[in-house]
């Protein structure tokens, strides 16, 4: 390798150094919430079974503290106990907001206790979920006490009680961020790492669920690639991510509290807000899909296909490969996180979609569908949609599978 093209590679990401699974978000919520059930379960059951330190690693704005206080209202609800939430600041505590020495006289002797604060769980039958959030962007004398926590389960002397887990959120040790995080041996045995990934599935489930405005659910489902703006980042300007995109929610449910489309109204306003959130470039893409300027929305190809038939053979005429692409994924995308309620002429207007573009591209209506789990909702309504079509209609089966299964055989050959 020439000394040119070894200076082009890309350090590997700090997942890829530390050799750990990369989950999308609401997998990473699972894995935990489950573990510390089976957990429970186990010590109901009589086996005093060891408890897990987690450590969420993930991009700024990905939703890694979110899910720490959705695990513990769901563990709540699932084991029928109050299970609490405590979320500590690294970066603006330290040591001695944790325990201060105080002089005592015991039988004439004078010595020294300790003296713990409210931030050091108490209760011996209490649960709850133990947040040390942007660990490794705290002081050195901190991040030690921290690794007590992590590795004892206790502050000095003091035992946390038995039925409260530890979680350590961190961003990852990449250039973009400024972490000082300790990748010794022992600091890594302590804790079960896990990486969240960016999914924009899991944030448009997450958004329908908390009821962002609409104009946004319908903009990442358009343009999943917009969800988090790496390049932006990179630059050090702000960037899109899904805690942004959370906020442009909420700048246009004020000027449009109905959700009927007056923000049309208020767009210089709203992109002027935006661009603080998101920055500029990002902001003027999405102005340009709320004035839907030659813009072909996915929700239209599944309820109104007619009105953007030929927009989108316009695409496969010019040979316009990167925008057919990016339909197809917005339109897989939408599908799986909205699930919209299926009519005869839904069916008929996918059918006239996957058969009118390339079949190369269409594939994608598989391939997209065959990321998801095979037990998720949004795998089996697509792929429900896939059989139904198979079996009802003729062209589907001629034209669309047909067709894929004919290139398939020839890339074998």
């Amino acid at each position: 390798m020439s000394e040119n093209s070894a200076e082009v590679q890309e350090a590997p990401k700090y997942f890829e150094r530390l050799n750990i699974s990369a989950v999308g978000i609401e997998r990473v919520k699972k894995l935990i919430k489950n573990t510390i059930k089976n957990t429970i379960n186990c010590w109901n059951d009589g086996r005093d079974l060891e408890k897990q330190t987690f450590h969420i690693i993930g991009p700024a704005g990905v939703g890694k503290t979110e899910i720490c206080k959705q695990i513990t209202d769901e563990l709540s609800e699932e084991l029928s106990v109050r299970f609490d939430c405590m979320i500590i600041k690294a970066p603006v505590l330290s040591r001695d907001d944790y325990l201060i020495p105080y002089p005592v006289v015991d039988n004439g002797t004078r010595k020294f206790e300790m003296l713990y604060s409210d931030f050091v769980p108490s209760g011996d039958d209490t649960y709850g979920i133990y947040v040390i959030d942007e660990c490794g962007r705290g002081d050195a004398n901190f991040q030690q006490l921290m690794w007590q926590i992590q590795n004892e389960y206790k502050v000095h002397l003091r035992d946390l009680p038995k039925g409260w887990f530890v979680v350590a959120v961190d961003n990852p040790d990449d250039p973009e961020y400024m972490m000082d995080i300790v990748d010794d041996a022992a600091g890594l045995r302590r804790m079960l790492h896990v990486y969240a990934e960016v999914n924009a599935q899991d944030f448009l489930e997450y958004a329908i669920k908390m009821n962002f405005h609409p104009a946004v659910i319908e903009f990442i489902q358009a343009h999943p690639q917009h969800l988090y703006d790496f390049k932006s980042q990179k630059l050090g300007s702000v960037y899109a991510n899904p805690a942004s995109w959370e906020r442009v929610s909420n700048i246009l449910w004020g000027v449009d509290p109905n959700g009927d489309g007056s923000v049309k109204n208020h767009l210089l306003d709203v992109e002027d807000l935006a661009a603080g959130l998101v920055n500029t470039s990002m902001t003027r893409l999405f102005i340009d899909f709320l004035k839907n300027l030659t813009i072909i929305n996915p929700k239209d190809v599944f309820f109104n296909y007619a009105s953007v038939r030929k927009n989108v053979l316009e695409y496969v005429n010019n040979g316009n490969n990167a925008k057919l692409s990016e339909l197809m994924v917005g339109f897989c995308t939408y599908l799986m996180s909205s699930k919209p309620d299926r009519t005869s002429k839904t069916d008929r207007n996918v059918v006239e979609f996957l058969t009118d573009i390339p079949v190369d591209t269409a594939a994608m209506f598989i391939t997209e569908t065959d990321k998801y789990d095979r037990n998720s909702e949004a795998f089996l309504y697509v792929t429900n949609i896939h059989l139904d079509l198979i079996n009802r209609s003729k062209k589907y089966k001629n034209e669309f599978y047909d067709r894929i299964i004919e290139v398939a055989e020839k890339d074998k050959r």
